[in-house]
């Protein structure tokens, strides 16, 4: 039932703050507990039961597919509803080999945990009891955690609902009074306690703080004042908006209550992500205290950095939105790059410290972009003025370096020794096959359900294994045509580790040889098993494979501090990747 991965930030991005539905695990209590111990001590309370594998007739059944059994009767009368936090003990075993994985039993502790905030089984489930009652619930994968994972696959639990906590009630304030302030974003908020001192946080400190918050309609979402600790997280990592521009308005010690407008919360409905709330937003928000992470220190000076690295020399050509740049090489001919053009780039860069901040050399060679695929703004400009084979010195304001830059990025402003090495225009993308939607009858199946054909035979014999890296064209479509990702316009072959892709890919590309072009039929089980923000359902690929690359055994190496590489911006397609 508990989802490791919803730890962060003391569970403030799990269930409905976040995308995915799934309770964080209860923390431990203050004082030391022992294990329960059985009143029959020849008993074992974590020994599968003997119907762990499936549901027994008498079992009842919900349209869902979820079974239960009720093991021991209640005394309650009041059954929780969804919003509502439970508190209970629980063990669970995996349905297909009775393996125990997780109890609070064992621990010695009660779980507590909003049921909203817990796997599709669990919520369903414990709607069905009452307090005292003891129930066996076997939960079918589609309401667990899915088909991959450490616990993959049904599962069978033993839950006793000892108390049920309704949640804290919605401010009688469900739109902002009219003396509430209003900042230029359009989010509200009034000043329940003052604050002390002068300063308030920044996006990288550190918060410590309780809160609560409710969807417009006062519908509970959820609160970290039940959990042992207060939350304590990274402020610029909150995905509400206007909660992250109102908490640096704060001051240590003060509470306030915003109201979030949709547009600076997660949309309305249709725009928010699968399992966020929707419209505006509620919160109340108490910050206890915040404090600053500490920066790593600058990355050591490149000895091979230009000696005007920090600044253009007086002889520099300056456009109109500040970018200065010299001459190091004439190119060749009159044309330049269009946007429509695919170009490859040498580059090499460094901050103004002339620290180095990555190059093609160290990528593997010049970088196959497009003009609006390129990670540096400035680049645009400058490039798009180049010509074939000419090289420039440019030095990028920082407003016109990275789009998005993550933490740990380079600051300030940046030089780069930038080398067109030719443009030509883009490859056209490649077009649906007319079998997309399925399967021909004279597609090969495997036992997975993979099914594929070989549109060309391969001159290799060699076939690669999980762990060969494989040069590669691919082309992926959805069974509509849709086609999300491919290699050809950016006409460079890809290169993927076969055991860091989909389990279609893993399995289907060790079919084939050296020069073979195959297509692939890959259900959703073996592809991105319908992921938020992946392609959905079964998947079509065409897929040529040039190269198998088997990995050298690693050699040892003098440890350095790495250079941050500058990596293109890549369309809104996906990578086959995991």
């Amino acid at each position: 039932m508990i989802n490791r991965k919803l730890r962060l930030m003391s569970g403030f991005l799990s269930g409905t703050l976040g995308v995915t539905a799934i309770a964080q695990e209860p923390a431990a209590p203050a004082e030391p507990v022992k294990p329960a111990v059985p009143e029959n001590p020849a008993e074992d309370p974590f020994k599968a039961p003997a119907n762990v594998a499936a549901a027994p007739a008498d079992a009842e059944k919900t349209p869902s597919g979820l079974a239960s059994l009720v093991i021991t009767k209640g005394t309650g009368t009041e059954k929780p509803l969804a919003t509502d936090t439970v508190r209970v003990h629980y063990t669970g075993w995996k349905a297909s080999d009775g393996q125990m994985f997780d109890s609070s039993l064992k621990r010695g502790q009660p779980a507590e945990f909003a049921l909203n905030q817990v796997i599709k089984g669990w919520t369903e489930g414990v709607q069905l009891m009452v307090v005292g009652e003891k129930r066996r619930f076997w939960i079918p994968s589609d309401l667990a955690y899915g088909d991959e994972g450490r616990v993959a696959g049904n599962l069978t639990f033993d839950v006793e609902l000892l108390e049920i906590i309704k949640p804290p009630a919605a401010p009688k304030d469900l739109t902002a009074p009219a003396d509430a302030v209003a900042t230029e974003s359009g989010l509200k908020y009034q000043i329940l306690k003052a604050g002390e001192g002068e300063t308030s946080p920044g996006p990288e400190d550190v918060v410590t703080c309780q809160f609560t918050g409710w969807k417009a309609d006062g519908e509970f979402i959820m609160t970290s004042t039940r959990n042992p600790q207060p939350a304590q997280f990274t402020l610029g990592q909150v995905p509400i908006k206007g909660l992250n521009e109102g908490v640096q308005l704060m001051k240590k010690g003060g509470k306030r209550r915003f109201w979030i407008p949709a547009s600076l919360a997660y949309g309305k409905e249709g725009e928010a992500p699968e399992g966020a709330p929707t419209g505006d937003l509620i919160f109340e928000f108490e910050l206890i205290s915040f404090q600053p992470v500490p920066k790593p220190p600058p990355p050591p000076k490149d000895p091979n950095a230009p000696k005007d690295v920090a600044a253009a020399p007086k002889g520099a050509t300056t456009t109109e939105s500040g970018i200065a740049y010299t001459v190091l090489k004439p190119g060749e001919g009159d044309a330049s790059p269009t946007e429509t053009d695919l170009l490859k780039v040498s580059f090499k860069g460094w901050d103004a410290n002339g620290a180095s901040i990555g190059s093609s050399e160290a990528m593997g060679g010049p970088m196959a972009l497009s003009l609006d695929q390129a990670p540096i703004k400035g680049w645009v400009e400058i490039l798009k003025t180049m010509k074939k084979g000419e090289s420039r010195r440019v030095w990028v304001p920082e407003n016109l370096t990275f789009e998005t830059k993550g933490r740990g990025g380079p600051e300030g402003a940046l030089t780069f020794d930038l080398e067109l090495v030719e443009f030509k225009s883009k490859p056209v993308a490649p077009k649906a096959p007319a079998n997309v939607a399925a399967p021909p009858a004279d597609a090969k199946k495997t036992a997975s359900g993979l099914a594929y054909k070989v549109l060309k035979a391969g001159t290799g014999k060699r076939k690669p294994i999980e762990t060969d890296t494989v040069k590669v064209h691919y082309a992926g479509w959805t069974t509509d045509g849709k086609l999300f990702d491919n290699s050809i316009e950016r006409d460079e072959q890809a290169q993927f580790p076969l055991n860091g892709v989909i389990k279609g890919w893993t399995e289907g590309v060790q079919l084939m040889v050296e020069g073979e072009k195959t297509r692939f039929w890959i259900p959703v089980e073996l592809a991105y098993n319908n992921q938020p923000g992946r392609p959905a359902g079964m998947l079509v690929f065409d897929i040529e494979l040039f190269e198998i690359v088997t990995p050298e055994a690693p050699k040892k190496i003098e440890a350095v501090t790495p250079p941050i590489e500058v990596k293109p911006v890549r369309p809104k397609e996906e990578k086959p990747a995991e």
